[in-house]
């Protein structure tokens, strides 16, 4: 999947402007975070950068913020595995992400936390990244099993999306 298509999917599955997301992902990829290429043929993205996407567009912290952005919230540790790491992987197995339980809430401010959660074998799993805070002012951004589903579900069928 390219970054234009993934840029529409995102916003139509996230809510999020597609002109603010094209400005979000250009910043990212001039900060070498996202692939840039001068023409065909256009690179694929790979799973970790759809989720910078994801994360840049829910978390929006301004358009120079972008990429140090993308750090903190990709960078969110649970135990010994990554935000941006458990939710590729999620959203390369479109049957993890159930429309009915998975879910996705990211709590943001001077100490953000996010909670990942999906299905496995034995039953539902909850992924805490990060430090609760307490006390302080914070935005809280969630994103339902039924938009991680159907965006897991286009991303495994690239197809569909381009036609």
């Amino acid at each position: 999947m390219r970054k234009s298509e993934c840029v529409n999917l995102l916003a139509r599955h996230l809510g999020v402007r597609a002109t603010r997301l094209t400005s979000l992902t250009q910043r990212l990829a001039e900060a070498g975070q996202l692939p840039v290429s001068s023409g065909p043929p256009y690179p694929d993205l790979e799973p970790i950068e759809i989720v910078r996407m994801l994360l840049v567009g829910i978390c929006d912290e301004g358009i120079g913020a972008a990429p140090k952005t993308v750090e903190r919230y990709c960078g969110l540790r649970c135990g010994a595995i990554d935000l941006e790491t458990a939710l590729a992987h999620a959203l390369s197995r479109p049957e993890s992400v159930l429309a009915a339980h998975a879910s996705l809430r990211i709590s943001t401010g001077d100490h953000p936390q996010a909670i990942l959660i999906t299905a496995s074998p034995d039953g539902l799993r909850e992924q805490v990244f990060g430090e609760p805070s307490f006390g302080s002012v914070e935005r809280v951004v969630t994103v339902s099993g039924s938009a991680l589903a159907a965006i897991a579900d286009e991303i495994s069928q690239p197809d569909a999306v381009a036609a």
